[in-house]
């Protein structure tokens, strides 16, 4: 296991690095459009990568507490909510974080759960009230040893980090496909160099590039967010050494979810135990999660193969 969260994050490490070229190939390509020079590819390299480090450091400053408050979620103590706030500080101790995460409710019927944190000493987690009247107490505490497993493993930087670069890349091609329609490249230069076949061929590379840049990004980035849903739910299972707990959990919540019932928007959602926003238990290329089923059968299995399963 230790394993696989090692080279989990260097795929990470690998995958920031692609998005950041893409952003910077798709950023490059914009400003060649515009204005048809090797100045202008080197400006809009530089305006893309601008832009991702003003959204990076928006983000940097106060993330955690946009994406709370998109989710209308409150602050609570010990004393609003005792046995939640018991059962995050057993699991902080035995994730071994470093400081007790801030503790959120949502208030929503829709039974789900989500984790954000920069580092573990930004560490929030939320519940909504919907997972406190449906879960007992095994499986509440499956599902934030889940959460704080993604805390743990660094998952909420790199979600925060690619997120922020696929919404830098999406914002880019948006403006690039703007561009195109409204006539954006008529200031380029009219050499002979930028005419006749050769034009119409970096026109062309330059609309698919504003195409599939963000759905190669996407790709990418769900692709690895899946990955890091089966490390979250190993973790789980070795914080709370009961795996059967978060796959009661995932199954009951999977069968509750409502979009419409719960504060969610294309950020947030796939922050969640589940995403709410996807079918229960569907699963495609754009997926965030991968098959709900698939995850129950692995922590059962989990569960058969450890000495409290054996026992029991």
């Amino acid at each position: 296991m230790w394993e696989a969260i090692a080279a989990n994050k260097r795929r990470s490490a690998w995958l920031i690095a692609i998005l950041a070229l893409l952003l910077a190939a798709l950023g490059g390509s914009l400003g060649w459009l515009w204005g048809g020079s090797s100045q202008f590819l080197s400006l809009g390299m530089l305006a893309g990568l601008c832009i991702w480090g003003v959204m990076l450091l928006i983000n940097m400053m106060g993330g955690e507490s946009v994406l709370l408050s998109s989710a209308n979620a409150r602050e609570v103590s010990h004393e609003q909510a005792p046995q939640l706030y018991n059962i995050v500080e057993e699991m902080r101790i035995s994730a071994a974080l470093p400081a007790m995460p801030r503790v959120y409710i949502i208030d929503t019927p829709v039974p789900n759960a989500f984790a954000v944190g920069l580092k573990p000493e930004r560490a929030c987690v939320a519940v909504t009230t919907g997972l406190l009247e449906r879960l007992n107490r095994d499986e509440l505490q499956g599902v934030i040893a889940h959460e704080l497993g993604h805390i743990s493993n660094r998952d909420t930087l790199f979600m925060t980090l690619a997120g922020v670069t696929l919404g830098a890349i999406v914002l880019l091609a948006d403006l690039g496909m703007r561009t195109m329609f409204w006539g954006g490249g008529r200031r380029r230069s009219s050499n002979s160099r930028n005419s006749g076949p050769a034009m119409v061929i970096l026109v062309a590379a330059t609309l698919i590039l504003a195409i599939l840049a963000p759905l190669a990004a996407r790709l990418l980035y769900f692709a690895c967010s899946r990955q890091r849903e089966y490390l979250a739910d190993a973790s789980a299972a070795r914080f709370t050494r009961y795996p059967a707990g978060l796959a009661n959990a995932l199954r009951k919540i999977a069968a509750q979810q409502d979009p419409r019932k719960i504060p969610v928007n294309r950020v947030v959602a796939p922050m969640y135990a589940i995403n709410p926003q996807a079918a229960a238990g569907s699963f495609n290329i754009f997926g965030t999660h991968p098959p709900t089923e698939e995850r129950i059968r692995r922590l059962l299995e989990m569960q058969g193969s450890s000495p409290a399963g054996a026992a029991s």
